[in-house]
C-alpha cells in the first residue's frame, strides 16, 4: 500500500547500476526526495532477487539487496497496471522485452518518472516520462501517432512443426494434458512455459505461443478473463477464441493439521505467520492483491510477501518443507504435497487461443481431448482435487 505520491520509479537496469557501482553522485541525489517518493516495482524486486539467487555469493547479495530496498517503496503491479499494459504493449516497439513493457505500464499507473540507465528500451511509449538516473535530467521519449504504430510482424511461435507452445498461468492438469496428447499422437509435444496470466497474453500478442492459460479477475465486474483478454489482445487486433478448461478452488495452502490456525487472508497480517507469494502478473497474485486491498491490509505487514514462487507446486513445496506457513494456491497442489487446504475462492481457468491457431490442424488433437464424449481426461483431472471440469472444451466467447 502506497501512502505518498511516488515521483520516481527505479527500473531494473538503474538498480543494478547503483548496487554494483555505489555511485556517490547518484546516492546524494536521493536526499532531495521525501520518504515514499522513490519506489521500485515489485517486478524489479523479483528480478533483483533472481540475480542475487543465481550469483556466486547468494547470501551476501541477498543481504545487500535487502539493505538497498530499505529506504524505497515497493509498489505492487496491480490490475490497473495490467490494463495500461494493453496500451503499452502495442504502442512501444519493445522487440519482445516484456519486462520493459511491464515497467513502463507500472510507471504510467503511478504517474511517476521512470529512472533508467537504458532509455532506448522505452522509446515510443506515449505518456511515459523517462529520466537517466536520479541525478539526471528527464529525456524526451519519441512517440508515434496511433495510425503509425507498427504491429509486431506476424510469425509462428519459435518451435518445431509438431510442438504446441503454451504459455500463461500454471495448473497441475497441464502436465496431464501433455501426457494425453503425446499418448494419442506421439509426434506431438505440448511445451508449456509458466510465466503468469498477464505475460502469457502478451506472448500471444507477440505471436510467441499458440495458446495461453489465464485466470485473471476483472475487479470491476467480478468476472474472469473476458475483460483482460479484450484489453490485451482483441483491442490490439488479435481475434481470440476463449475456451473453457476448468473451474477451480483457490485457497490457503497450510501445513498438515494447520498448526497456526490460519482461516483466511486476514491472518496474513499476523506477526507469527510467514507467507510465500506468487510472481507479479500471475493470476493468483492479482487475486491476492485485490482481496488484500479490500481488507485494507498493507502488504508490508505480510511477512514473506516479497518472496515469490512461480508455480502452485513451488508454493506447496515451501509450505510442506516448513519454509513458510501458508501461500495462496489451488487445492490440487495441496493434495499433491500432502498438506492442508483452506478454501477461499472459486475461479475460472480458461484457454485463450488466437483464432488463426484455434482452427489449425496443430491444435485439433488437443481440443479433441478436451471434448471427448467419454470424458476420460476430465475424470482424471477431477481426481487431482478441487476441479469442476464441466466447462472443459466449451467455447465461452469469440472476440
Amino acid at each position: 500500500m502506497i501512502t505518498a505520491a511516488v515521483h520516481l520509479l527505479l527500473d531494473t537496469s538503474y538498480c543494478l547500476y547503483l548496487i554494483r557501482t555505489r555511485d556517490i553522485h547518484e546516492q546524494q541525489a536521493f536526499v532531495a526526495y521525501a520518504p515514499g517518493e522513490i519506489a521500485v516495482s515489485s517486478l524489479t524486486v523479483a528480478a533483483l532477487q533472481g540475480y542475487a539467487q543465481t550469483s556466486s555469493a547468494p547470501d551476501q547479495n541477498r543481504r545487500a539487496l535487502e539493505q538497498f530496498l530499505l529506504p524505497l517503496v515497493v509498489a505492487d503491479f496491480d490490475a490497473e497496471s495490467a490494463r495500461l499494459l494493453a496500451q503499452t504493449s502495442v504502442q512501444a516497439p519493445l522487440q519482445g522485452d516484456i519486462h520493459a513493457a511491464l515497467l513502463a505500464a507500472h510507471a504510467r499507473r503511478l504517474k511517476a518518472t521512470l529512472v533508467t540507465r537504458q532509455p532506448q528500451q522505452y522509446a515510443g511509449i506515449p505518456g511515459l516520462r523517462v529520466q537517466i538516473g536520479v541525478a539526471g535530467a528527464t529525456v524526451a521519449v519519441p512517440t508515434l501517432p496511433p495510425a503509425m504504430i507498427p504491429l509486431p510482424p506476424r510469425r509462428q511461435p519459435a518451435a518445431g512443426p509438431h510442438t504446441i507452445v503454451m504459455t500463461g498461468s500454471h495448473d497441475l492438469s497441464l502436465d496431464l494434458l501433455a501426457d494425453w496428447l503425446h499418448a494419442g499422437k506421439p509426434s506431438l509435444v505440448l511445451a508449456a512455459a509458466h510465466v503468469g496470466s498477464v505475460a502469457g497474453l502478451v506472448a500471444l500478442r507477440q505471436h510467441e505461443a499458440h495458446l495461453a492459460g489465464v485466470h485473471l479477475l476483472d475487479e470491476e465486474t467480478g468476472e474472469f478473463n473476458r475483460a483482460p483478454v479484450r484489453h490485451l489482445l482483441v483491442e490490439q487486433g488479435v481475434h481470440v477464441v476463449l475456451v473453457g478448461f476448468v473451474n477451480r478452488v483457490q485457497g490457503l495452502l497450510v501445513a498438515r493439521g494447520n498448526p497456526k490456525g490460519i482461516r483466511g487472508l486476514a491472518d496474513l497480517a499476523r506477526d507469527d505467520v510467514v507467507y510465500v507469494n506468487r510472481q507479479p502478473g500471475a493470476g493468483t497474485r492479482v487475486l491476492l492483491d485485490h482481496h488484500v486491498r479490500r481488507l485494507q491490509i498493507d502488504p508490508a505487514q505480510i511477512r514473506g510477501y516479497a518472496r515469490q514462487a512461480t508455480t502452485h507446486l513451488a508454493v506447496a513445496s515451501a509450505v510442506a518443507q516448513g519454509q513458510a506457513d501458508c501461500g495462496l494456491g489451488i487445492q490440487a497442489a495441496a493434495q499433491a504435497m500432502g498438506i492442508d487446504f483452506v478454501p477461499l475462492f472459486d475461479e475460472c481457468f480458461d484457454l485463450a487461443i488466437p483464432a488463426e491457431h484455434y482452427n489449425s490442424p496443430l491444435l485439433a488433437p488437443l481440443l479433441h481431448i478436451l471434448r471427448q464424449p467419454d470424458g476420460g481426461f476430465s475424470r482424471q483431472v477431477a481426481v487431482l482435487g478441487g476441479y469442476d471440469t464441466r466447462p472443459m472444451g466449451k467455447v465461452l466467447a469469440e472476440m
